[in-house]
């Protein structure tokens, strides 16, 4: 019988074979806490250039799960209340009644990003982040945010008193034993200093000065310096799977339970089937997606979880659009077992 693990590498060598993906890592954590890896392809293409178990990809907006993991630290280390205003913390913000929780589960009502234009300036940004018109009243829908979550990057470092990247490492990065996650900024030296042929390359974007490799792939992160609460995390698999380890110990999943709003909770989605009518809700499966081509996903009926990186924007993000529909191949096999 063929293993979940055996079924996943199918998949994405089917897909590198098939498509143009040029290459991923892909891994389990399963219930003993052992990791399965495996990495297939290139890292562009080139079989010069194979992926390898420690390639670091641009985590895109799994970057959320990293600031939401952020947040429950400062729940259990002292007792934060995520039923505070984001107002309480940036004066700035134009909504008195909007809360962490919200914004964290996506029910905060704000857009999902700041004005599209070409033009876009980091003064421009910031002036969207806290003034952009509300689509719905908070906590009465769910309507994914970057515009949410750049928000908590920005009021951690306000809670803190540190820059974002040295909240990050004081709260997660280093407590969970990430020796190669980060943002790749100068505040970052031990991972800004890594050789660029480490990161599995993006986009090729002319007016960022061509292939995007080891430079943050989304155009908002790099507004922010590169290092953003929506996006601007890189890991390897190996980091990635530890960090899911985070998610399951218990304490951490009563907090995704107790914060459940729908089809959402502390930066996760909750998986859905049956159509979009009426969906059936599998409260024990829970998963996010990132623009570049990553998953992440947790069974909490057999308390293993999955990752799986790739850089399927390469060389151009409409190269390979139908990943989209493609990549819950991944997490459909992962929940089947």
């Amino acid at each position: 019988m063929q293993t979940v693990m055996e079924n996943l590498s199918q998949i994405g060598q089917r897909l590198i074979n098939q498509t143009p993906l040029v290459g991923m890592n892909v891994g389990m954590l399963t219930a003993t806490g052992q990791q399965e890896q495996v990495a297939l392809g290139s890292r562009d293409g080139n079989a010069a250039h194979p992926v390898q178990t420690d390639t670091i990809y641009d985590l895109a907006s799994l970057t959320k799960l990293y600031t939401a993991a952020a947040y429950i630290q400062l729940v259990r280390q002292s007792d934060f209340d995520l039923a505070r205003t984001i107002q309480s913390v940036l004066p700035q913000f134009n909504y008195t009644e909007i809360t962490f929780q919200q914004v964290l589960q996506h029910t905060s009502g704000l857009p999902s990003s700041v004005r599209k234009t070409r033009q876009l300036t980091r003064e421009m940004l910031l002036t969207d982040l806290y003034n952009r018109e509300l689509i719905s009243a908070p906590g009465t829908e769910i309507h994914y945010s970057d515009v949410g979550y750049m928000l908590l990057g920005e009021a951690l470092k306000v809670i803190t008193g540190q820059t974002l990247e040295q909240a990050m490492h004081q709260l997660v990065f280093e407590p969970l034993g990430l020796h190669e996650t980060g943002y790749r900024t100068p505040a970052m030296p031990g991972f800004y200093d890594l050789p660029k042929e480490r990161f599995a390359p993006t986009e090729d974007v002319p007016e960022r000065g061509g292939l995007l490799q080891g430079t943050v792939n989304d155009f908002k992160a790099n507004l922010l310096g590169g290092a953003a609460g929506h996006a601007g995390i890189f890991s390897t698999l190996t980091d990635a799977l530890i960090f899911n380890q985070f998610w399951l110990e218990p304490d951490v999943v009563a907090l995704l339970q107790a914060n459940r709003c729908d089809f959402r909770t502390l930066g996760w989605h909750y998986w859905r089937f049956g159509g979009e009518d009426e969906p059936s809700i599998e409260q024990d499966w829970l998963y996010q997606t990132g623009f570049t081509g990553t998953i992440m996903a947790l069974n909490l009926k057999t308390n293993e979880a999955l990752t799986v990186l790739t850089n399927r924007v390469y060389p151009e993000r409409t190269v390979y659009d139908r990943w989209r529909v493609d990549r819950y191949q991944f997490p459909q096999a992962f929940f089947a077992q």
